[in-house]
């Protein structure tokens, strides 16, 4: 090689490794941008009362509180797969230092109706998009519950994006990553949820499904969960789907976690086991809203 070509060649590498350092340092950018953004959410509420706390306990359990943060809702590591992410379910009972009723109270409210933490900064990973649609009466018998819960005292790593991650989120293939981003922060939490046993109050619950489902709950590639999550299935009334299943199949599946071929629902990814603890009467309300749904056809392959 003549020495005008090892010439070319070296300010030709060095070039492209300036452009490669250029483009993370963008990307660093951009995505921290997103992830410090302060949302400015003001909050003030009373302290829970404590009479709700039976039924924040039952809407603990079914709506996969302790899929995320742990039976004991002391919190667990859930994703830690470097260079991707490490995601972190956070502590939800009291600690050392109590934020007191009225604060924890406005903690959960922030993280369920808004998907931000108590400085305005958005959650990882946190379906508060989902969480949203829940009442004001549901988030504070929930707040109502886990304060009163044992204190749980548990080192836990923090979550973090990494550089994988932080690309994906700037290419825009984690939409579901920052929940505050999609939320309507002006829109004030619903007082109460419809009646049970309603299709109103189907489709109230039901939101809980369409972080991974999606809104037309005809499912498909999920974009959080890791790289290797699988495919939502399709909930939907079309023969891809639920087409072929019954009422009963749909219980069934939720309690037990088995399809009715006998194929196991992975309760890594679909929280079968939470959503398994509704009361018949919710179940019943989810199956007649997913019935009144139009049909998607939509091959999943679906594990979940």
């Amino acid at each position: 090689m003549s020495p005008t070509l090892k010439r070319i060649l070296k300010r030709s590498i060095i070039v492209v490794a300036l452009l490669a350092v250029a483009a993370c340092l963008a990307v660093f950018a951009l995505s921290q941008q997103r992830l410090q953004r302060d949302y400015r959410i003001s909050v003030s509420l009373p302290p829970p009362r404590a009479a709700l706390a039976d039924e924040g306990a039952k809407l603990a359990r079914s709506r996969g509180c302790a899929d995320c943060h742990g039976d004991d809702f002391g919190g667990k590591v859930l994703l830690d797969q470097m260079p991707f992410a490490r995601i972190v379910g956070t502590n939800l009972t009291p600690g050392k230092i109590a934020l007191g009723p009225a604060r924890s109270h406005e903690r959960f409210h922030r993280a369920l109706h808004h998907g931000v933490d108590m400085h305005s900064r958005p959650l990882l990973m946190m379906p508060s998009a989902e969480f949203t649609h829940l009442s004001a009466h549901e988030i504070e018998a929930l707040s109502a519950y886990l304060a009163g819960m044992p204190q749980v005292e548990r080192v836990l790593p923090k979550s973090a994006m990494g550089p994988l991650a932080r690309a994906m989120l700037v290419g825009g293939k984690l939409d579901g990553f920052l929940s505050a981003e999609t939320i309507d922060h002006g829109k004030p939490a619903v007082a109460h949820a419809p009646p049970l046993g309603t299709l109103a109050y189907g489709e109230h619950a039901a939101q809980l499904c369409t972080g991974c489902h999606r809104a037309d709950f005809g499912g498909g590639a999920m974009s959080h969960g890791g790289p290797d999550a699988p495919a939502a299935a399709n909930l939907t009334a079309h023969a891809s789907g639920l087409g072929a299943w019954t009422e009963a199949d749909f219980i069934a599946a939720m309690r037990t976690g088995t399809r009715p071929d006998g194929s196991g629902i992975d309760g890594a990814y679909m929280p079968w086991r939470a959503v398994g603890q509704a009361s018949d009467q919710e179940l019943h309300s989810i199956w007649i809203y997913l019935r009144s749904r139009a049909p998607v056809e939509r091959q999943t392959r679906s594990r979940d």
